[in-house]
């Protein structure tokens, strides 16, 4: 079925679940999905290479519990500069102030702390989805014989903010080439040390070959990492706190199962798995309100038949419906209501203590994708969100200015913008 003039997608019902995620990336792939989308030879998006996504998938993935302490100290000062102390109540823009809050903690890691905080750096990280959909949007409105010619002109503020991230980038990445290549010992680069920046450089010099890994590729590669890891987890967190402010005993619940887990207000150096209300709660809250309609999204490169004799030719967007799932009555009891227990009470029955977490993949949890090219970031993202939401429970008290149905806009890849209006009112805690 075709859902818009520029791309040809079909969408697929729930049942074909399996047999997409078992799908090989060299016959259909999620990346080539994106890149297609974006136009990616000008945005990047989804030209990340199997050593970038091998780096998120084991080596970030790995660091998360030791980086506890660290991050929840990021996101203190993060939340110091943003919203500051509020003896009465503040107002701040909902979507803006989620992407920067993510930008900021995000950048800590990936960049340094030095660079991370240089509000240079984060305002081009924040910038760059809007610019690259700005871009996009324009492309897709303009008749397809003018494309050629007026491409380079929407993608210039793309392309002039990638220049500037090089530009704050490049002393740094030079200083972790010329560490990397004069270490005797390499591996003892690649150990995460408490009171240093993540060696994400390393990292990455460790996987590419000597000839691959230039200043060029490593660029690309923090530009990569940073556009896919702030707005989808922004988006996350925008409707967390949206659900938050409308759900204030929920605040009670998870404000009670972090005091006994938190030791002196910190966090444990682990995956968070023991914060499984707060786990819930944002599971739920990314069932109603997923960052786009479709999961499983597949740009087809060679023709494959399905079970049913079907076949998908190459050229195709081939997508599996999420909100069949997210909505489905057979699959929740109430699913157009907001629980935030759902999946805690699922977690407490016998034998399922491994199924229903926020960063599980299954027919049943869309959100992530699923098989070999699900979201590789996605215990980065959840730790993130789960120190984030810490903070604010414990330190301020938050409703919305105004109660009104959010407005979605959605975009031509079958994703959703928030809603720009919404303002969220912040209030600090007496105990702060």
């Amino acid at each position: 079925m075709a859902i818009n003039k520029r791309y040809r997608f079909v969408i697929y019902p729930v049942g074909s679940w399996d047999e997409f995620k078992r799908i090989p990336e060299q016959t259909a792939s999620v990346m080539s999905f994106q890149h297609v989308c974006n136009s990616g030879n000008w945005s990047l998006v989804g030209g990340e290479t199997h050593e970038l996504v091998k780096t998120i998938t084991a080596e970030l993935t790995r660091s998360l519990p030791a980086r506890v302490p660290n991050r929840q100290e990021d996101a203190k000062i993060t939340f110091d500069t943003i919203i500051g102390h509020c003896s009465e109540e503040k107002g701040f823009n909902l979507l803006m102030t989620s992407l920067e809050i993510i930008a900021k903690i995000n950048a800590c890691t990936f960049v340094g702390r030095e660079l991370g905080r240089n509000q240079r750096w984060v305002k081009a990280v924040i910038y760059s989805p809007l610019f690259v959909y700005m871009a996009v949007t324009l492309l897709n409105a303009t008749p397809g014989i003018l494309r050629p010619l007026l491409r380079p002109l929407y993608f210039l503020p793309v392309l002039k903010n990638y220049w500037d991230m090089k530009r704050l980038l490049k002393p740094k990445l030079d200083k972790d080439i010329e560490t990397f290549k004069g270490a005797s010992d390499k591996r003892k680069l690649l150990v995460p040390k408490p009171d240093e920046d993540l060696p994400f450089t390393q990292f990455l010099l460790s996987r590419y070959t000597e000839a691959a890994a230039t200043i060029k590729q490593l660029v690309t590669d923090y530009i990569q990492v940073s556009y896919t890891s702030t707005p989808t987890t922004a988006s996350a967190l925008y409707h967390a706190l949206w659900e938050l402010a409308q759900n204030p005993e929920a605040a009670d619940v998870l404000r009670q199962e972090l005091k006994e887990v938190m030791i002196d207000g910190k966090l444990p150096r682990t995956h968070l798995q023991e914060l499984k209300r707060m786990d819930s709660f944002l599971r739920e809250s990314f069932r109603l309100h997923p960052i786009t309609r479709f999961t499983l999204q597949r740009y087809v490169k060679e023709p494959f038949q399905l079970c049913d004799g079907s076949t998908i030719p190459p050229g195709v967007m081939a997508v599996v419906d999420a909100q069949e799932i997210n909505r489905s009555p057979e699959l929740w009891e109430n699913p157009d209501k907001f629980d935030m227990d759902r999946f805690y009470r699922l977690r407490e029955l016998s034998g399922n203590d491994n199924r229903y977490h926020f960063v599980t993949t299954s027919s049943n949890s869309p959100g992530w994708g699923d098989g070999t090219q699900a979201c590789p970031g996605r215990f980065f993202a959840t730790s993130t969100l789960k120190i984030v939401m810490a903070h604010i429970v414990m330190n301020y008290d938050i409703r919305l200015s105004k109660t009104a149905p959010l407005k979605s806009t959605p975009l031509v890849n079958g994703s959703y913008a928030p809603d720009n209006s919404v303002e969220i009112l912040f209030k600090s805690r007496s105990s702060k």
